[in-house]
């Protein structure tokens, strides 16, 4: 068993982490679900799926532990949380995997990373920053980098030798030709396919894509 886990955020994100490691079979990778923290008053006391959710950041400042962030939609929030969360001594960011993924062993993580959902399928030779959230179904070629606090959602195909930015959305069903550029903080519209660079800071969508407006 790996310990336990308590999951930041009681949201869908959240909700779907934890179902995903409970199909987990192999008992040395089993995470045990402690609880959900969330920061909404009304959940406290509850339970969401049989799992209680403990409180909100007091909890942790009490008690600590493995914790998985799992702010999927907003990465300037999910930092704002991190810079909370790490002030806590007793806090740990392990990297979590979700069962049914392929995934090499000559990939280089950054902390907090979470691969929620199975079957991905991540290749060689790839740099991941930290508090990447990365959901099903996707797929990551050789020699890709992708920036701290991405997330990257369903059924994406990231080709060999991108580059993915910090702080960018990558959305649902994108693919992205290979050796593309896409610059910090971009969202990449679900569906789209990214034959080009992107720059810094737009919204860009479409097949191919096209930007749609400036984000700064």
């Amino acid at each position: 068993m790996q310990g336990e886990l308590v999951i930041y955020g009681a949201g869908g994100a959240g909700r779907e982490l934890a179902f995903s490691l409970a199909q987990e079979t192999n008992s040395k990778n089993v995470w045990k679900i402690k609880g959900f923290v969330d920061d909404d008053p009304k959940l406290e006391g509850k339970k969401i799926n049989d799992i209680p959710v403990l409180g909100n950041i007091n909890w942790l400042e009490e008690n600590g532990g493995n914790v998985a962030v799992c702010v999927v939609g907003n990465p300037n929030a999910k930092r704002e949380l991190v810079k909370k969360l790490t002030k806590i001594q007793k806090i740990k960011f392990p990297r979590i995997i979700a069962p049914n993924c392929i995934i090499s062993s000559y990939i280089e993580w950054g902390e907090g990373c979470i691969v929620a959902l199975s079957f991905n399928y991540i290749t060689v030779n790839i740099k991941i920053g930290d508090f990447v959230f990365i959901n099903c179904s996707t797929r990551i070629g050789h020699d890709v980098v992708i920036g701290s606090y991405t997330t990257i959602f369903s059924d994406v195909d990231v080709s060999g030798g991108t580059v993915i930015g910090s702080d960018c959305i990558i959305g649902s069903g994108v693919t992205i030709n290979p050796d593309i550029k896409i610059g910090n903080g971009s969202i990449i519209g679900a569906g789209s396919v990214v034959v080009k660079d992107i720059p810094e800071y737009v919204v860009a969508a479409g097949v191919p894509t096209k930007i749609i407006k400036e984000l700064r």
